[in-house]
């Protein structure tokens, strides 16, 4: 029986992508593993979106218990949305794959931070452990040196991007070699989050590449990324043929070809669901200079709030919002009906349950929510004469458990493949609900894919049977708790 599980989160890739990239040799690690390991289709029924994945992994559960639709939600009692943070998953599901009464578990470039605040780097590495009935997360040494890692950078051009993700990849799979040849912790998880970036940005530069055609003359470097992506696998390949370790390797969603943007915010702004306020003149300054500025320090609103001694210079901090989120302080809460902190959640804003409602709870609510559903299944997109939303469901329809409420009230739970839902924070008077991609040419659709890897795989593993994300949560915290594979799973609770 295996010691320990290395884990491998390739979001972005799926079996139709994989297929012609291992056909053309651009993968040699990965098609050793896929063609000896047991491969599976694999479900989900969040949002395809990474932080939101993993936080179902770690769990075992959904977003009805734990309140996280898109790895974020409101902040109870406050408009300001929440990231998902390890800390505050474990008090919601303290027996998980997190470890009970297990050793220490490595997370490496997991998008999750510990507690509330930005995202660990893409090579951070942390370790959790069960003590006293708490989660104590810390971080382990970078096995490059802070001047020597690779600087956050503003380029926009797609070979400085891809230049960039290779320098990147090189120090991940520097963290991963160190991680799996020295450590003895009996999971190891790891996220490639410029894989998925690389996917997201260059999906038709790579499939015309595959089919002999250059896009945009970025054939070499996509190659190059690629490879060194692959080559960061090898580590893990190798220590799998010398002590048994067992390989897992999911990715809950691929992406397809991106033709058209669409944005929430915007189309509840043109049907006066949301209102916004007028800017003063020093809250544009700081939510268009400084704010970015401190959002690539890291600097949160609660430091700010404390280094500035006028009180009317913090509550410009307050009115002009989040400084990750700085958009939001341009709602006017007063006159909104509806709103969206998440790409696909539409959230009403209820009297009693939040601090500024406009709306009556009970029957107002609810012909609310259905007009709103009816507006957005029939809103047609006139560049191209489609209506991109076909599914848009209540939140107890999807979901249930003690983390309903902190839920949007709203899902949009299907969209025509070839749009994707824009990011919340881009609401302005002049925002289009439907506009062309900037920098991406691929948009996230499920599907994904499993794949088991080791000697003494046991049988039960074996079949390539469906699986979803709660399935492989259960396979690792058997594993993590009773050191073995073989554990009966339990049935999904909480989605």
């Amino acid at each position: 029986m295996a010691s320990r599980v290395v884990l491998l989160g390739l979001g972005g890739l799926s079996l139709e992508l994989l297929d012609p990239l291992i056909h053309h040799g651009w993968l040699p690690n990965l098609e050793y593993l896929l063609g000896r390991g047991v491969v599976g289709p694999l479900s989900s029924d969040i949002p395809p979106f990474a932080a939101a994945e993993w936080a179902m992994l770690l769990t075992g559960q959904g977003p009805g218990t734990t309140g996280f639709l898109e790895g974020s939600r409101k902040t109870p009692g406050s408009y300001f949305p929440e990231v998902a943070n390890l800390e505050a998953l474990a008090r919601r599901v303290p027996r998980s794959f997190l470890g009970g009464t297990a050793p220490e578990t490595v997370l490496v470039g997991v998008p999750l931070p510990a507690a509330p605040g930005p995202p660990p780097p893409e090579d951070g590495i942390q370790a959790l452990r069960w003590e006293d009935g708490r989660l104590t997360v810390r971080s382990l040494p970078l096995p490059v040196e802070e001047g020597d890692r690779v600087a956050e950078a503003k380029e926009e051009h797609p070979e400085d991007f891809l230049k960039r993700a290779i320098r990147r990849m090189i120090v991940l799979s520097v963290s991963i070699a160190r991680m799996v040849r020295s450590s003895e912790h009996p999971i190891i998880a790891v996220h490639f989050a410029g894989l998925d970036r690389v996917l997201s940005r260059f999906h038709k530069d790579i499939a015309a590449a595959l089919l002999g055609r250059s896009v945009r003359g970025l054939d070499a470097l996509l190659r190059q990324f690629l490879r060194v992506f692959d080559d960061a696998v090898g580590p893990v390949l190798d220590l799998s043929r010398k002590d048994g370790t067992f390989v897992v390797l999911f990715s809950p969603h691929g992406y397809a070809p991106l033709d058209r943007v669409m944005n929430l915010n915007a189309f509840l702004l043109s049907r006066g669901y949301l209102a916004l306020r007028r800017e003063e003149g020093r809250e544009v300054l700081l939510r268009e200079v400084a704010a970015p500025v401190l959002r690539s320090m890291k600097i949160g609103r609660g430091r700010v709030k404390r280094i500035l001694n006028r009180p009317g210079l913090r509550e410009v901090v307050d009115r002009a919002g989040s400084l990750f989120s700085s958009e939001i302080g341009l709602f006017d809460w007063g006159r909104t009906r509806a709103f969206a902190l998440t790409r696909t959640g539409i959230t009403l804003n209820v009297r009693g349950v939040e601090s500024a409602g406009s709306v009556n709870p009970g029957p107002e609510e609810r012909a609310l929510g259905e007009e709103i559903r009816d507006a957005l299944r029939s809103l047609i997109d006139l560049g191209t004469g489609k209506f991109p939303v076909r599914e848009v469901l209540w939140r107890e329809e999807l979901f249930s458990g003690p983390g309903l409420s902190e839920l949007p009230h709203l899902v949009v739970r299907d969209w025509d493949p070839t749009y994707i839902l824009e990011d919340w924070r881009k609401v302005a008077p002049s925002e289009e609900i439907f506009s062309d991609p900037a920098h991406r040419t691929g948009t996230p659709r499920s599907p994904g894919f499993y794949c088991f890897f080791g000697a003494g795989l046991p049988d039960r593993l074996r079949p390539p049977l469906p699986r979803t994300l709660t399935e492989i949560s259960e396979i690792l915290s058997g594993f993590l708790e009773e050191g073995n594979l073989s554990l009966p799973i339990k049935a999904p609770q909480g989605l």
